[in-house]
């Protein structure tokens, strides 16, 4: 009586089992690089809003604010000029405002400059600046 093969047999189904973890693990590698590149342009995009917010701030002040606070409006006078200044995506570091020179206060010394800091996640790419970073920092906006 002719042996009927119904079935696979042990060989394939750890070949199959190998292959499906294999291209599962490829996904799961490049679907972490696109997330961290979304955060990352995230990241980009929210300093380049606050440095609009900032150079509209200054065009109507002549000076920079002395300092900003994260998850807060920017308003002066009245005037909004961003409702929300936003966070880093996982909010660690927040980004960091430094007002130019050291220790204006915009009564006695104005502050004519700023460098806003963030953290990103691809360190391949720091983006020129006038900026010196701070540590952990690896990304800066300033004045253009």
């Amino acid at each position: 009586m002719p042996k009927s093969s119904r079935g696979f047999t042990l060989v394939e189904l750890l070949i199959t089992v190998s292959i499906i973890a294999i291209l599962s693990a490829i996904g799961l590698i490049v679907y972490s690089a696109v997330i961290k590149q979304g955060r990352d342009s995230k990241r980009q995009s929210d300093l380049r809003s606050i440095q609009s917010a900032l150079e509209q701030y200054y065009s109507d002040q002549f000076y920079y604010p002395s300092s900003i606070t994260i998850n807060s409006p920017l308003n002066f006078g009245g005037k909004t000029y961003l409702n929300n200044i936003p966070g880093d995506p996982l909010g660690n570091p927040q980004y960091s405002y430094i007002a130019s020179p050291s220790g204006c206060n915009n009564t006695s010394v104005k502050c004519n400059y700023y460098c806003l800091y963030a953290k990103l996640e691809n360190t391949s790419s720091p983006a020129p600046s006038g900026c010196t970073y701070p540590g952990g920092y690896n990304f800066a906006v300033s004045p253009p």
